[in-house]
């Protein structure tokens, strides 16, 4: 659940007329119409993030990347993305020329469509991520993408992407755009395929979600205010984690759109 490179070593405390009252560092990190607390236990300053080594310590250093990078994706998708956008995903046929089961090849292919889609769509937005068809024992990658491209008809969009199927799914109803994009994931997220490669691509010009903690005394001001807009509010989810590393961690989420 944590967003950020944070290992945990110290508990953050005050004085308060002699007595040591502790606390936990806090993160907030506010989309659109979503904003998530985080509490941790403790903090590592000398933290630098994640260490190389060989067999376990590998592995596990893959799975926290891909856990810092879903919630980078869902963030990213709920700050630039609502109700209102467009859900697509985009299969191949087995008639293409590159391998289909290749992420690096259709990763470029990809690339082209989003090129022939700016040249009709300038203003378009997206990310897209990654799944494999292995249901099917297909093994071949499609995309599951999110874009604020108006009304377009499915033959057309189709057309444009040229590689197979395209289906557009209606997400009017779906209050947490990011989360909704992002259990697409979640099959794949340790998928060894993906080891080193683009997982996910996205427009270079999206807005970055807001993030402020009582660590950076430079957020000082903000996360002020940013916790004084929550107060008093219920959150739609709530969940507590210990972790080895970070003590106790409680994680809060306040859902604007429900």
């Amino acid at each position: 659940m944590v967003t950020t490179r944070l290992d945990y070593t110290m508990r953050r405390s005050r004085k308060t007329g002699g007595e040591i009252i502790t606390g936990y560092y806090e993160k907030i990190v506010v989309t659109r119409g979503i904003t998530e607390v985080w509490k941790y236990e403790k903090l590592n300053v000398n933290s630098g993030g994640y260490h190389e080594g060989d067999g376990e310590h590998k592995e596990e250093n893959y799975k926290q990347r891909q856990r810092k990078r879903r919630n980078t994706i869902r963030q990213l998708i709920c700050t630039n993305f609502d109700s209102n956008s467009k859900f697509i995903t985009l299969t191949f046929n087995d008639s293409q020329e590159h391998d289909i089961k290749n992420v690096q090849e259709c990763n470029a292919y990809f690339r082209l469509f989003i090129l022939r889609l700016k040249y009709q769509y300038p203003d378009l937005k997206y990310v897209a991520v990654i799944e494999f068809q292995d249901k099917n024992e297909r093994g071949a990658v499609h995309y599951h993408m999110v874009s604020n491209l108006p009304y377009v008809k499915k033959t057309e969009l189709q057309k444009i992407w040229g590689g197979g199927f395209v289906k557009i799914n209606a997400i009017d109803k779906v209050d947490n755009v990011g989360a909704y994009v992002v259990k697409y994931m979640v099959a794949d997220m340790d998928d060894k395929r993906l080891c080193g490669e683009q997982a996910y691509l996205r427009s270079r010009a999206l807005e970055k979600p807001l993030e402020v903690t009582t660590w950076r005394e430079s957020d000082n001001e903000v996360f002020r205010a940013v916790e004084s807009s929550i107060q008093g509010k219920t959150p739609t989810y709530s969940a507590k984690y210990v972790s080895a590393d970070a003590g106790e961690i409680l994680y809060y989420q306040y859902n604007d759109n429900r």
